[in-house]
């Protein structure tokens, strides 16, 4: 409980600089980053581990997934529940992540200081299925490769304030109450 304590608190005094301070951490803009490179990456380990998912099911008990989950009492007949269970809720938090970071663009599109720009310009050099060249990404935003690289590192900077700042802390209290009332 000690460790959870310490880590809210060194997450609140994060988000309150955050906010309050232009002055960001390098690691929110690196972190961000790092998340925003592996957005498709992730994405695809998930719909690929649904498919193992799938087909573990499929070969093991001859049911669907959709069935077999709706009758949990099945699996322990075919499957070892313990590691169905780890294999979903190992999607499930990754899914988590990539819901986190949507939200987080859609609160960096309604800011008011180039939220549009910023979210374009984050979506097609990181999130698109189509991967934008540099060219392409100059000649959308019609600005220099310099300006482009600087208006780059301010969006991934508003969307690290915005995900570190304030959707992990507010997340983070959410489940420390989970935690205090489970307890």
């Amino acid at each position: 409980m000690e460790v959870e304590s310490g880590l809210y608190k060194e997450m609140d005094i994060h988000r309150t600089s955050c906010i309050n301070n232009s002055k960001i951490s390098p690691n929110v803009y690196h972190n961000t980053k790092l998340l925003l490179t592996l957005y498709n990456k992730v994405l695809w380990r998930i719909n690929q581990s649904l498919d193992v998912v799938r087909e573990d099911c499929l070969y093991s008990t001859q049911k669907h997934l959709d069935e077999l989950i709706s009758s949990l009492v099945d699996v322990d007949l075919y499957l070892s529940k313990t590691r169905f269970e780890s294999r979903l809720q190992s999607i499930e938090e990754s899914r988590s992540i990539i819901n986190l970071i949507d939200k987080a663009l859609i609160m960096l599109k309604s800011h008011p200081d180039n939220g549009e720009r910023y979210y374009s310009l984050l979506y097609k050099a990181y999130i698109s299925p189509y991967k934008y060249s540099e060219e392409e990404m100059l000649e959308y935003l019609c600005v220099s490769r310099s300006t482009y690289f600087r208006e780059k590192k301010r969006a991934i900077r508003l969307l690290g304030t915005i995900l570190w700042g304030f959707l992990i802390p507010k997340l983070a209290k959410e489940l420390k109450q989970v935690y205090v009332l489970e307890y």
